[in-house]
């Protein structure tokens, strides 16, 4: 029998898993830069529900600040419940170019191509440990859903001594 705060999970996963999403093909990738940066798209991914990892299509974006890169984001297109724990975004920023806000303007440029899908809200889901991310959801100005625990199937669970991941929702 589940505890009252995983039967508050399971209905949060029901209604992100019910939110509209339109997928029938992937799109032609419009100019996404904001004066400081660019993003490229890099890989275009099908849906591999098979692979807990990629169980969504997903755009892999250079994060670029003129010719240089400086890290990637990911935005998965879809909802699930591994993305619950998971997320629509996922970035990276190179070290040397941290705390410069260059994650919060990778999310802010990804808002087209979520909306192309007719995804409306995305979730961001952050190791509690990592305040820079945490930052970025602030930044965002995403509302703070929960922390919950990892469940044992998922891919992160322990990783780095991590079993919770907080979960932001960012309404676009």
């Amino acid at each position: 029998m589940k505890n009252d705060n995983e039967q508050e999970i399971v209905k949060e996963i029901e209604y992100y898993n019910s939110l509209p999403c339109i997928f029938d093909d992937f799109i032609d990738i419009p100019d996404l830069s904001d004066g400081v940066i660019s993003l490229v798209c890099t890989r275009k991914n099908q849906a591999h529900p098979e692979k807990q990892w990629i169980p969504v299509p997903n755009y892999d974006f250079a994060v670029c600040k003129g010719v240089e890169k400086i890290g990637d984001v990911n935005l998965r297109i879809g909802y699930t419940d591994f993305l619950y724990y998971s997320g629509q975004i996922s970035y990276r920023i190179d070290e040397k170019h941290r705390g410069n806000g260059y994650a919060e303007r990778a999310c802010r440029l990804l808002v087209p191509v979520a909306k192309a899908h007719g995804m409306t809200k995305l979730l961001i889901a952050a190791n509690p440990a990592n305040t820079a991310s945490i930052r970025v959801c602030e930044k965002l100005g995403t509302r703070f859903v929960r922390t919950a625990r990892l469940p044992e199937w998922h891919d992160r669970y322990g990783t780095g001594g991590c079993y919770y991941r907080n979960i932001y929702e960012w309404n676009m």
